[in-house]
């Protein structure tokens, strides 16, 4: 007997295998992964997807709300396991962007952090899910221009 139309496990998305070489492939980017964290809370899983991005000292970010707005959609398109606590953003970069300030001027509510760790903040998984859609979402596209890396010394 063949059923049509069942699936099991998502659909669409990407691993995070795909993702991280995705994220690397940015000029500017040195290291990037990301990784599904999941803990016990008494009978309850909790999942968390972690993006961290770090940058070649001297890269700028022309728009970090941009940014972190693609980070957070690379995150939800992730298929190893569905985030339903939250998703974690980090950006290791000289001069720092602020995360939170970035979540802030893109307009997320439930976005968590502490002031004296600019490089890292939550958003709550179910407002990713408000705003994107159901999980895993669609592989994001990397606006232009978002990073640029550092300008070389001329050659002697």
């Amino acid at each position: 007997m063949v059923l049509s139309g069942c699936s099991i496990g998502a659909s669409g998305g990407q691993s995070n295998e795909s993702a991280e070489q995705s994220l690397l492939a940015i000029p500017g980017v040195t290291d990037a992964t990301v990784n599904t964290e999941s803990m016990k809370s008494g009978f309850q899983d909790e999942t968390s997807t972690v993006v961290e991005l770090k940058l070649e000292a001297g890269a700028a970010v022309s728009d970090p709300n941009s940014l972190v707005d693609y980070l957070l959609r690379v995150a939800w398109s992730t298929q190893t396991k569905e985030a339903n606590t939250s998703v974690v953003v980090q950006v290791v970069s000289e001069p720092q962007i602020s995360i939170l300030d970035a979540l802030d001027a893109g307009g997320w509510d439930s976005a968590g952090g502490r002031s004296q760790h600019p490089e890292r903040a939550l958003v709550s998984a179910g407002e990713v899910k408000e705003r994107f859609g159901d999980w895993p979402g669609d592989v994001p596209e990397l606006p232009e221009g978002l990073i640029t890396g550092p300008t070389s010394a001329p050659a002697p």
